[in-house]
C-alpha cells in the first residue's frame, strides 16, 4: 500500500489546517494529548524572507492544539557563524521574524552553543549512532514544517534535510559535513578560549596560533562555537555532495528514532539557495503544500510536483548542478520511509 501524501495548490489557513489534520490522522492516534511534541522549523537567517512564515504556521499550531497540549517550537543552532550560531542570537531572529507572537514556548534544541545533545543508536550504513539536539531527541513526537527550495550541496532541501541537518547538534552537523577535523587559520589571536573548552585536550597553544591535533580531536565542534575570530576552519567541501546527503539521511533516521511524525512542506518561494542564506534568486513558480507521515514520500512528492509544474525539468539540478534525488534513494534504503506514494488532492 502506498503512503498517502496530501496536496493542495492553495495557501490559505483553512487548507493548511485541513492538510495537517489529514496527515495527523494517519499517525493512528500515536500522538497523545500530553506527549511532548517538537514542532521543528527554520526561523530564517538574517536577510532571508523565504522561510515558512508565522502566519502559515499558525493554522498548523491551531490544529495541533486540538489534539495535544504540550508542544513547542524549535530549531537547533547552525554550524556556520551567523544569527543562528548560538541560542541568544537565535532567539533574536525568532523575535525579529515574529515567531514569538505565536504563543508557544520556543526552545533552541541544542542549548546555548550547540552542546546539548543525545547520542541515538541507528541501523545506519555510515554511523552506528548519531548526535541529535537534546530537546528534539527527548520529544515524544515531531511535527516537521519545511520549506522546499534549492541548496548548493543537496540540490534541493525539504523534510529530510530539516530532520537530518536541522536536528543534529553542532557536533552532529560537523559529522554530516566533513570526514576530517577542523583546523586553525591565521586569524587566530591565541586567546586560548578554544583550548579551555576542548574536552579532549586536543588544542595546543603556540606563540603564533593554536593548533588542533586531529588524532585527539573528537569532532565536538565546541571550538567553532567559542571562537570569536572565525579562526576555526570548517572543512565544508571535505566530502562529496552525495556523501553529505547520505550522512544527513542517517541523521534524519536518528532524529525520528521511531517517533510519530507529521511533515508539512511548503513549495513556494523556490529559491536557488537555502534559508540559511540571505534571499537568493527565485528559480521556480509556487506549487502548493504537501503533508504526510512519511518524510521520504513527502519529499518525493514535492520534487515530482515541482518537476511537473516546470515542464518535466529538474529546476534544482539546472540551478545547482546537483542531483538531489540521491538522498531519496538512500533514505529509502535505510528505512527512513518510502518513495512510493498516493497523491491525495484536497
Amino acid at each position: 500500500m502506498k503512503v498517502p501524501v496530501y496536496f493542495s495548490e492553495k495557501f490559505n489557513a483553512d487548507t493548511i489546517g485541513r492538510l495537517f489534520e489529514r496527515a495527523l490522522a494517519d499517525t493512528g492516534g500515536r500522538i497523545g494529548k500530553k506527549d511532548r511534541v517538537a514542532v521543528k522549523l527554520h526561523f530564517g537567517e538574517e536577510g532571508n524572507t523565504r522561510f515558512v512564515s508565522p502566519e502559515n504556521l499558525r493554522p498548523i499550531i491551531a490544529s495541533l492544539a486540538k489534539h495535544n497540549s504540550n508542544h513547542f517550537l524549535t530549531d537547533a543552532n547552525a554550524l556556520y557563524r551567523g544569527m543562528r550560531h548560538n541560542a541568544t542570537d537565535h532567539l533574536k531572529i525568532v523575535q525579529k521574524h515574529g515567531f514569538d507572537k505565536l504563543g508557544l514556548p520556543v526552545v533552541i534544541a541544542d542549548g546555548e552553543r550547540g552542546e546539548e545533545e543525545r547520542e541515538i543508536a541507528i541501523a545506519g550504513k555510515i554511523f552506528p549512532k548519531v548526535r541529535i539536539a537534546r530537546h528534539i531527541a527527548e520529544a515524544g513526537a515531531l511535527v516537521v514544517v519545511s520549506h522546499f527550495k534549492g541548496h548548493i550541496l543537496f540540490g534541493f532541501g525539504g523534510a529530510i534535510k530539516n530532520l537530518g541537518m536541522g536536528c543534529g547538534s553542532r557536533a552532529g552537523k560537523l559529522a554530516m559535513h566533513a570526514a576530517v577535523k577542523p583546523s586553525i587559520n591565521d586569524s587566530c589571536t591565541v586567546c586560548g578560549k578554544c583550548s579551555e573548552v576542548c574536552p579532549a585536550d586536543a588544542i595546543l597553544l603556540t606563540e603564533d596560533k593554536a593548533t588542533i591535533d586531529p588524532d585527539l580531536c573528537e569532532g565536538c565542534a565546541t571550538c567553532i562555537a567559542v571562537c570569536e575570530f572565525d579562526a576555526v576552519e570548517i572543512p565544508w567541501m571535505a566530502l562529496a555532495s552525495s556523501a553529505v546527503m547520505e550522512r544527513t539521511a542517517e541523521y534524519a533516521l536518528g532524529a525520528l528514532s521511531g517517533k510519530p511524525c507529521v511533515c508539512v512542506t511548503f513549495i513556494n518561494n523556490i529559491a536557488k539557495d537555502c534559508d540559511c542564506m540571505a534571499d537568493s534568486e527565485l528559480i521556480g513558480s509556487d506549487v502548493g503544500i504537501v503533508a504526510s507521515v512519511d518524510p521520504v514520500a513527502c519529499e518525493q512528492a514535492a520534487f515530482d510536483l515541482v518537476r511537473a509544474q516546470h515542464g518535466d525539468v529538474d529546476i534544482f539540478k539546472k540551478a545547482t548542478r546537483i542531483d538531489g534525488t540521491h538522498i531519496l534513494g538512500y533514505a529509502e534504503s535505510i528505512g527512513l520511509g518510502r518513495r512510493g506514494y498516493e497523491l491525495v488532492r484536497l
